[in-house]
């Protein structure tokens, strides 16, 4: 006979498959209902489809969130990682040099942020650069080129592409933005 804490446990996991086997169940069911109707109904056929992806969709999502609490980076790790990409804007930041900063494999390393942050670390350190970026924009009239430079991009051009990438607009056009902003609330 088991003890109190393992006959505690049973319940929830109990609980968990049943819900996995009813879910499985009802998209099987959607499948078959999908594969009888697609002879004549080609558009109810879709609709049973499109069902069967969502409760998929939906699985799949416990699924990932549950993994990514399990393996993903700690939080002293994203905070090492955040203070090493702060310091390093100015310079080229590669996979390798964040993965030595947690005595990681690059492999690894990728693997386990990608899980933690659903984006690559070249994508993170893009968008922290344009984070940087974006309020010296804000402190300075420095032209764009130089806040290019400052933050690690190679010349305007790659900076604004990365920026438009990250904010939908321009460099120049946000700038122009947040000025007209600035001074109707200086003068409201």
């Amino acid at each position: 006979m088991g003890s109190l804490g393992e006959t505690q446990g049973i319940a929830p996991r109990l609980a968990k498959a049943l819900d996995d086997a009813r879910t499985l169940a009802r998209i099987a069911d959607l499948l078959a209902d999908a594969g009888a109707a697609l002879q004549h109904d080609t558009l109810r056929a879709y609709v049973y489809l499109d069902q069967a992806m969502e409760l998929l969709r939906q699985a799949n999502s416990g699924v990932e969130s549950g993994l990514r609490h399990a393996v993903g980076l700690n939080r002293w790790q994203t905070r090492r990682l955040d203070e090493y990409i702060s310091r390093h804007l100015d310079m080229p930041i590669r996979t390798c040099h964040l993965a030595a900063q947690l005595n990681l494999s690059s492999s690894h390393f990728s693997h386990v942020f990608k899980q933690t942050f659903g984006i690559t670390p070249l994508a993170y350190v893009a968008r922290k650069r344009i984070e940087a970026a974006r309020a010296m924009m804000l402190t300075t009239d420095q032209p764009l080129t130089q806040i290019a430079h400052a933050h690690g991009f190679c010349d305007q051009s790659h900076f604004t592409r990365t920026f438009r990438r990250e904010t939908g607009v321009s460099p120049l056009l946000w700038r122009q933005r947040c000025a007209a902003k600035a001074q109707a609330a200086s003068e409201g």
